[in-house]
């Protein structure tokens, strides 16, 4: 199953957050894009969830 995860924050807060994603997630990323704004930083990610429970 395809789903989407969007990070916004300060670099560190993002790199964390999503570090914590993937302690959590068994996942496939088919996809990351990145873009900044100032000091923040936006991350998505389209990934396939490789869970049982999809």
């Amino acid at each position: 199953m395809l789903r989407c995860l969007v990070v916004r924050g300060l670099v560190k807060e993002a790199e964390e957050e999503i570090n914590k994603f993937f302690a959590m997630q068994a996942v496939n990323v088919l996809h990351m894009a990145q873009s900044e704004h100032g000091e923040y930083v936006t991350i998505t990610l389209i990934y396939d969830d490789r869970s049982p429970l999809g």
